[in-house]
């Protein structure tokens, strides 16, 4: 079983975010998204937060149904993380994430 893609929708730089994330916050994450609860779920990076504030509802939908789908593929794999399952690290791929995110916040 491979694992999901994100839908081209979703800025590579907040798909990213996700790939260290267990499932229980990749469901919370989509509840959040979904505007299901109002309250982030613990683990749930501040970047991310603020990178939601950005996006319109259609990205949003796309985000909450990708991280579902990532969510029960972690689960299936019995694994924690994605970059568990892939064995790749995106640290470098993470700090161009959070330095686009000031960027735009400057």
């Amino acid at each position: 079983m491979t694992s999901p893609t994100p839908p081209d929708v979703i800025p590579d730089f907040l798909s990213e975010q996700f790939d260290d994330l267990p499932p229980e916050t990749l469901r919370g994450i989509g509840d959040y998204a979904r505007k299901e609860t109002y309250v982030a779920p613990d683990g749930m990076p501040d970047t991310t937060k603020e990178a939601f504030a950005l996006q319109d509802a259609e990205t949003l939908e796309a985000v909450a149904a990708y991280v579902d789908e990532l969510a029960a593929f972690l689960e299936d794999q019995d694994a924690d993380s994605l970059t568990e399952v892939t064995g790749q690290s995106s640290d470098e791929d993470e700090q161009w994430g959070k330095q686009r995110i000031l960027d735009w916040h400057e």
